[in-house]
């Protein structure tokens, strides 16, 4: 009987260790930059693109980001264009992980006395060993006062875990499996 329980714990420890590399671990949480952003036109009401990022930083963390301290440098691509569906690749870099953005599109842009833009889209996250996860954020800036001119900007980014719909049960599951069967074939 001593014998047999080796070969069942070595086989149960490989299946559990396969079971672990295979398992995804996403990205959670939520990101946030701040600075400056000069326009190509004269107000964020009437621009349709950033031609320029001054002194963009990180503003807040959480979940997986909550490594990057507040007031962390970033680095994001200019120009880009607030309606666009095709995907660039680094757009924004910070702490080792890196975005590529797929879309964006205006929510709601407003040319009057006090000019905004908003501007939302979609992108995938990736670095630090996680698995790259899809995201959600927001842009956002008003014309700038006389005090504070180039524009100020918002940029939230969230990502939110999704279950894996089953898939490490079901690894365990033919994990423990896996090991019956070969308890039953070494006892007979």
């Amino acid at each position: 009987m001593k014998n047999t329980l080796i070969p069942i714990a070595g086989a149960a420890m490989l299946l559990m260790a396969l079971a672990q590399t295979i398992q995804a671990v996403p990205i959670t949480g939520n990101i946030g930059f701040t600075g400056r952003v000069a326009y190509d036109g004269t107000t964020a009401g009437t621009s349709t693109e950033v031609v320029n990022w001054i002194n963009p930083n990180v503003n807040g963390t959480s979940g997986s980001f909550t490594g990057i301290a507040n007031g962390t440098a970033s680095n994001l691509t200019s120009p880009w264009f607030f309606n666009t569906s095709s995907a660039i690749n680094n757009f924004w870099t910070v702490g080792g992980f890196t975005f590529q953005l797929l879309s964006s599109w205006i929510t709601a842009q407003s040319g009057g006395d006090l000019g905004f833009v908003v501007v939302n889209g979609t992108g995938i996250v990736s670095g630090n060993g996680y698995t790259p996860t899809v995201l959600g954020w927001s842009f956002t800036s008003q014309d700038p006062s006389v005090t504070q001119n180039p524009a100020t900007f918002t940029f939230s980014a969230s990502a939110n875990s999704v279950p894996d719909g089953g898939t490490t049960m079901m690894l365990l599951g033919i994990a423990f499996s896996g090991v019956v069967l070969l308890k039953r074939k070494l006892t007979a």
